[in-house]
């Protein structure tokens, strides 16, 4: 034995007899080392109890399994076995989606049950198929032969309208004023509950002079739409010094669907 380990023979004699100190009985004796675990009493109760047998067991270390010296791990791609890194699939909106009839089949709607009912849905496709256009219940004020002094004294009023499958157009004339003016249309689709305000175009008149001014206007109708409903509207025309109605004697304008 060298003379350098002799100085931690020294300190692990130390902390030995410091050890052996604190550890006293409950009377104040002091205790043995080689007692120490023998003088242990286990706990009364429901306490854990000290097992001498099976502490040096549980002190034990695990051991990792060993390292296998075959071989190393191993990475492929998809292109060293001649298949490619990815796959790209290109949709066209113009396209109707491919859909197996795998996953169709797991849908809760398909095959529809017999005797099922969708109610309002089927009768308001139905409705929209037999569905030909919107007729005018008034005639054309255009037509009329006071139209003219009309126009003087309400400075509005609609000429004439035309309607197909989709939408409604007409053409409104306004007596020319010395100030800026806004034409439009004001309509509904469920009896006033709500309306839309629609702008009008202004058309250039060709040739001679005229006291006129012209407007166009289309109202875009929903491509369901009830046998029952209506269109109403009124035309209006808004300035500096006030705004000026159309609104057929206070009847409105009204347009029915027409059935085949």
């Amino acid at each position: 034995m060298s003379c350098d380990e002799e100085p931690a023979l020294e300190s692990l004699s130390g902390q030995t007899s410091k050890t052996q100190d604190l550890i006293r009985k409950t009377d104040g004796e002091k205790l043995d080392e080689d007692n120490l675990i023998s003088n242990i009493k286990p706990f009364q109760g429901d306490s854990l109890s000290f097992d001498q047998e099976n502490y040096g067991k549980d002190r034990r270390r695990t051991k990792s399994l060993p390292v296998c010296q075959g071989g190393g791990k191993r990475v492929q791609f998809a292109d060293a076995l001649g298949l490619n890194l990815a796959d790209v699939k290109h949709f066209n909106i113009a396209e109707d989606p491919c859909v197996p009839p795998k996953g169709i089949s797991k849908l809760p709607s398909y095959p529809p049950l017999p005797g099922q009912e969708f109610g309002d849905l089927c009768e308001a496709f139905e409705s929209s198929l037999s569905f030909d256009c919107l007729v005018p219940t008034f005639q054309m004020p255009v037509d009329s032969a006071d139209f003219d002094s009309r126009v003087r004294r309400q400075r509005v009023a609609l000429e004439k309208v035309s309607s197909t499958r989709f939408d409604v157009t007409g053409t409104i004339r306004v007596m020319q004023m010395d100030c800026e003016t806004e034409t439009g249309v004001r309509y509904t689709l469920n009896d006033w509950v709500t309306f839309v305000d629609t702008q009008a175009v202004h058309v250039l008149d060709e040739g001679t002079a005229s006291p006129w001014n012209h407007f166009t206007f289309t109202l875009y109708t929903p491509p369901y739409f009830d046998k029952e409903s209506s269109i109403h509207f009124a035309v209006y025309c808004r300035t500096d010094q006030g705004e000026f109605w159309d609104n057929n004697d206070g009847k409105n304008y009204t347009l029915k669907v027409k059935v085949t």
